[in-house]
């Protein structure tokens, strides 16, 4: 790895050095300074955009009528008069038809023409004065003229105004060809070189002093942070921790990089008068970008006050929600009509509600809060959860409908929609339970709100009564009743999770054309083992009617007891019993022949 940073940082330096030759070399073999185009600017200062514009651009706002240069004016209130990139004056007010754009480009093009021809001395620049204005003039060129208008504006006397305007121009010139010596551009490369040292040996620290730096983080990463976890819920893995942090590295590497060619480059170009004013203007977009982050930092302090505000606000309301429902739940603070398990969801409806009112207080304090785009993201996404939504609302609604009605609880066993099983997990959105064959159901609890819900738990758990288990048989009435009570209550009694306390009881429920449909009624306080009790206490019951001879044959049973085994398991039965034969009775006298005769006597 670190063999291929420093094949890069080799392309980067050879890369510097060419560029750097190639700033010296090219002004020298083109002996004539570059035109106009490539050192001198005009800009709107109020704006803060480059005038540039060609000289048939110039012609044709000559051309313009009065109205039109009024119209300018409004737009651009003022000029800046720019000699490599630097501001020398700025323009205020217009003169005559000539807006403030047109008199700064016309003095930078005639500056430029005096700057450029040695044989003119700043000392031959004068002031004449003209009538009502003044003109700064070298030799037979009009540099720029100003009148009472431009005294107004700069709050000045006319004659005061022009003398500092004229030794303005002078320095500028003065610096201009000063700055194309030999000497000059000497020392421009002897700072450019110096320039490019420090940015390589920069990037050098930083191929060096990064990794350390990253290597010491995830040493701490893995020590510390091996994945990030709320509540036992894990939210980020420490592979995707570790993932992060080299994503971050490589993000603050490369944007160090930039931020060093960012500074290395306009810092270069500004030591050539060539390049000086595309340096100075990159020099000056970074310096304003970063002026510009801190006065809207500094301005948006006050908002980030109310939103930190806000935000301690809402912070502790919830922690003191925490202390409150949680005294709630745990019955060290109770409410009339507030039952304890109310607490959580309460708190969770709580909170959401101090979320949602914190967020609508920030919002109107939040960047870019009034933007078109903003709002039409909130729209949209209003719109969206408004139309695909309402089935969410509608299991959201129910489910908080059911926790407030105390339908059930986790842990209860219930039968809902036809299923019966223990209830695993109660969210706002949908319930879960498992059955008894481990299969585990969810539920929408907009269904569930309109099932019938019987709860086998709820007896138990609220009025501390036992859960009735029910079954019933049908007998002949040849067995006596007090017979068939006693004989389902001791089968009751004798079976596992039954309780002996209530005592079980039987009631006859009808008395049918053929037999008579006896209920056994027992208690038991494990709903939770409820089908496992049922098929014992079946199977005590036929163990308690085969030891008291009472057959279970109604109402689908039907048998001729002549030649019939009984229906009595032979281990019930005296080891002496046989099946009765079939009785046989002589059937002479009804026969077809004898009734024949005595029909005719």
């Amino acid at each position: 790895m670190l063999k291929l940073h420093n094949k890069y940082i080799r392309i980067t330096v050879f890369g510097l050095i060419v560029y750097f030759l190639t700033v010296i070399i090219t002004p020298n073999i083109n002996s004539q300074p570059l035109g106009f185009k490539n050192s001198i600017y005009a800009t709107n200062s109020s704006s803060s955009i480059i005038v540039a514009q060609s000289s048939e651009e110039s012609q044709e706002g000559e051309q313009k009528t009065a109205e039109e240069a009024e119209e300018n004016q409004e737009e651009f209130e003022e000029a800046d008069v720019l000699v490599d990139g630097k501001i020398i004056f700025t323009v205020k007010s217009s003169l005559g038809e000539l807006s403030p754009e047109a008199r700064a480009k016309t003095a930078m093009q005639r500056l430029e023409k005096v700057a450029q021809n040695s044989a003119i001395l700043p000392e031959q620049i004068q002031i004449v004065n003209l009538k009502e204005l003044e003109l700064i003039q070298a030799e037979d060129i009009v540099i720029t003229t100003f009148g009472e208008e431009d005294a107004e504006a700069e709050n000045l006397p006319l004659s005061e105004l022009v003398n500092e305007r004229r030794e303005q121009i002078v320095n500028a010139i003065i610096e201009y060809r000063q700055s194309r010596t030999k000497q000059s551009i000497f020392w421009g490369a002897i700072k450019a070189v110096i320039a490019t040292i420090v940015a390589i040996i920069t990037l050098l620290l930083l191929n060096k002093g990064l990794p350390s730096i990253f290597n010491r983080l995830r040493t701490w990463q893995r020590q510390r942070l091996e994945a990030v976890e709320f509540q036992g819920l894990q939210f980020i893995s420490g592979r995707q921790v570790a993932q992060f942090i080299s994503f971050l590295f490589t993000v603050v590497r490369i944007f160090l990089v930039f931020l060093v060619f960012y500074i290395y480059l306009p810092l270069v170009l500004s030591y050539f008068p060539w390049t000086q004013p595309i340096g100075i203007k990159l020099l000056s977009n970074f310096w304003g970008a970063i002026n510009l982050v801190i006065s809207g930092i500094v301005s948006y302090l006050p908002n980030l006050f109310i939103i930190a505000v806000i935000g301690i606000i809402a912070y502790y309301s919830m922690q003191f929600a925490r202390i409150f429902f949680n005294a709630v739940g745990e019955e060290r603070i109770q409410i009339n009509g507030f039952y304890p398990e109310w607490s959580a969801p309460t708190y969770n409806l709580t909170i959401f509600f101090i979320i949602g009112l914190a967020g609508v207080l920030i919002f109107p304090y939040l960047p870019a809060s009034n933007s078109a785009g903003f709002q039409g993201i909130s729209i949209f996404v209003g719109a969206l959860f408004t139309l695909g939504s309402t089935a969410i609302v509608g299991n959201i609604v129910s489910g908080i409908v059911l926790i407030y009605t105390r339908s059930f609880q986790v842990g209860d066993v219930i039968t809902a929609n036809e299923k019966t099983g223990r209830v695993l997990e109660k969210s706002m959105l949908t319930t879960r339970i498992m059955t008894p064959d481990n299969e585990v159901i969810t539920i929408p609890n907009a269904t569930l709100l309109v099932s019938d819900i019987t709860n086998y738990t709820a007896s138990i758990r609220d009025q501390q009564q036992p859960l009735i288990l029910k079954t019933t048989i049908t007998l002949g009435y040849d067995v006596p009743w007090r017979k068939v009570h006693e004989t389902l209550i001791n089968a009751a009694k004798d079976t596992e999770e039954i309780l002996e306390d209530p005592e079980p009881f039987v009631l006859q429920t009808s008395l049918d054309d053929f037999y008579v449909a006896y209920t056994l009624k027992a208690f038991t306080n494990i709903p939770e083992k409820m089908g496992l009790t049922y098929s014992k206490l079946h199977q005590s019951i036929q163990d308690k009617c085969n030891e008291a001879d009472i057959e279970i044959l109604s109402p689908h049973y039907s048998a001729i007891r002549d030649g019939h085994q009984i229906t009595i398991p032979e281990n019930y039965l005296p080891s002496d019993y046989k099946a009765p034969g079939f009785r046989i009775e002589s059937l002479g006298n009804f026969s077809p022949k004898n009734n024949h005769d005595q029909s005719e006597k």
